[in-house]
């Protein structure tokens, strides 16, 4: 079972808050993730921290799968919890 937990709005260009997700079958929680919008498209981005490169700010992802499937089914699964808890 997938929960979303602690989801706090936060409004910036795609994204549109950030939450943490429990992965009660794997006894995992995941701190840190994000909410992204466009076009009516919806997805989830695991956690990720800035760097700077060549004097841009850019991303590096914590976790991510290396299978798009699990990825796909994963973001499914946070979406639909995520619409379980009203808060988006």
């Amino acid at each position: 079972m997938i929960e979303v937990l602690n989801f706090k709005k936060h409004e910036k260009n795609t994204l549109k808050g950030f939450f943490d997700v429990r992965i009660s079958s794997f006894g995992l929680e995941i701190r840190g993730c994000c909410l992204h919008e466009k076009n009516g498209s919806r997805w989830v981005q695991l956690p990720s921290r800035p760097y700077e490169k060549d004097g841009k700010q850019t991303w590096s992802y914590i976790l991510e799968f290396y299978e798009k499937e699990r990825k796909e089914w994963f973001s499914r699964e946070v979406l639909k919890a995520l619409g379980d808890t009203n808060e988006t």
